[in-house]
């Protein structure tokens, strides 16, 4: 630490330590000399100093010159020189450098945290699908199938088109085995007028894509089905007093035996 006062040079405590060394070196010294008359009155030699004495001195005086010169030293070594323009550009570029870095691992960090995220709730998500599945509720279950993405031909979970979405669950939730195109599911179960509709029942659709029956979903009650809509769109429920879903309305079959039909019937959860 470096302690500056007014009208004086900088002074340290380095500096201070090579001027107390010299101030003990100066005492010594002087109590040497002044025990020179006493010495050389009871000496036999009487020009000569005590063995004793000179080694002290000497000893004093080497002692303070090795410690003013360790403390030079030490003072040359720790003193802060200024930067030339080349190291405050290298600084600069540096410290560029390790902010660019910093940001760069933040966003790695968020983006690794956010990941973790969605692997969580996607484990969230299908962990409650199965228990929907293993319900044997199909409201339930295909409720539960809401945002799964829509592809066509597909009937896997990882991505559904209409008859697909359909046919997964009722083959999942009580073994109800259909065929696989929506066509083909209108001819099987029985009539259902649309006064009569019950959870659990399959509405279908008439010239959405292509001439004829050509949609599929499950009614969930209170005027709403669930269904594999478009690419767009995915898995969703809609409500059949929409003007497009009234407009290609074709009808409804009761599919489902009569224990899933109670089973459907139960309340959905949130």
């Amino acid at each position: 630490m470096i302690f500056q006062k007014k009208g004086k040079r900088p002074t340290t405590l380095l500096n201070k330590a090579a001027k107390s060394a010299v101030i003990v070196a100066l005492a010594v010294s002087s109590f040497t000399v002044s025990l020179t008359p006493a010495f050389a009155k009871t000496s036999h030699h009487k020009h000569s100093l005590p063995a004793a004495v000179i080694t002290a001195g000497n000893y004093s005086h080497r002692a303070a010159i090795k410690l003013a010169h360790t403390v030079n030293h030490t003072r040359t070594i720790v003193a802060v020189k200024p930067k030339s323009a080349h190291e405050l550009r290298l600084a600069k570029k540096q410290a560029a450098h390790q902010a660019k870095l910093a940001k760069i691992q933040a966003k790695h960090h968020l983006l690794v945290a956010k990941h973790q995220a969605n692997k969580s709730a996607h484990q969230t998500k299908v962990a409650m699908q199965d228990r929907a599945l293993a319900s044997g509720n199909v409201v339930e279950a295909a409720y539960s199938m809401r945002g799964a993405r829509y592809r066509m031909g597909g009937t896997s979970r990882g991505a559904f088109d209409c008859s697909g979405f359909v046919r997964y669950i009722l083959s999942h939730t009580g073994g109800v085995d259909l065929p696989r195109t929506a066509t083909e599911q209108y001819y099987n179960g029985a009539p259902v007028a649309s006064g009569d509709l019950q959870p659990g029942d399959l509405v279908f659709f008439k010239n959405t894509y292509k001439h004829g029956i050509s949609h599929v979903g499950i009614y969930t009650g209170n005027g709403k089905f669930v269904h594999a809509a478009n690419s767009h769109k995915g898995v969703r429920e809609d409500s059949l007093g929409e003007s497009y879903y009234a407009n290609h309305y074709a009808g409804a079959r009761r599919v489902l035996p009569a224990q899933m039909r109670a089973m459907a019937l139960a309340p959905r959860g949130n």
